[in-house]
């Protein structure tokens, strides 16, 4: 699979009823099925290959999306699936990156840009606003105005 080349990581699909989907297709999917998703737990590992996608430690992440990184440690050494609250923020993740990608070319410019401080976000990064589904809206919109060249 070109993607695993691309990213040096081992993608194992999410088996629902009738299809297998990576973490990575999650957020191209119907509602329903993402909903299914979040409902079942993303799968332990889902947060190493998001962090290795963005280029971005995954320390960066379990705090801006309020994470307990005892916890993170203790669901990935047992290979616990997420709780529903928790793989949720993790595709929020997902769902952000698929709007920034059709601003930016890279992987690694979408994360420059959920790490740099924005005025209009309160001089918070996407990132961390990505923790609560209002902070989401806003990031969304954000991403959204930089794809039809409106000012936020």
């Amino acid at each position: 699979m070109l993607l695993d080349s691309i990213l040096g990581v081992a993608i194992l699909p999410l088996i629902t009823s009738n299809t297998a989907m990576t973490i990575f297709d999650i957020a191209e999917k119907p509602d329903s099925e993402q909903i299914a998703a979040i409902e079942r737990g993303l799968p332990s590992y889902s947060l190493n290959q998001i962090a290795k996608m963005l280029g971005l430690p995954k320390q960066t992440i379990i705090v801006a999306l309020k994470f307990a990184q005892r916890t993170i440690s203790e669901r990935e050494k047992a290979k616990k699936p997420f709780t529903l609250e928790e793989s949720e923020r993790l595709l929020r993740v997902l769902r952000v990156h698929r709007i920034a990608r059709e601003v930016f070319t890279t992987d690694d410019a979408v994360a420059k840009w959920l790490s740099m401080p924005d005025r209009s976000l309160g001089m918070k990064t996407p990132l961390d606003m990505l923790a609560t589904g209002i902070g989401t809206a806003k990031v969304e919109n954000l991403a959204n105005a930089m794809i039809h060249g409106v000012p936020a």
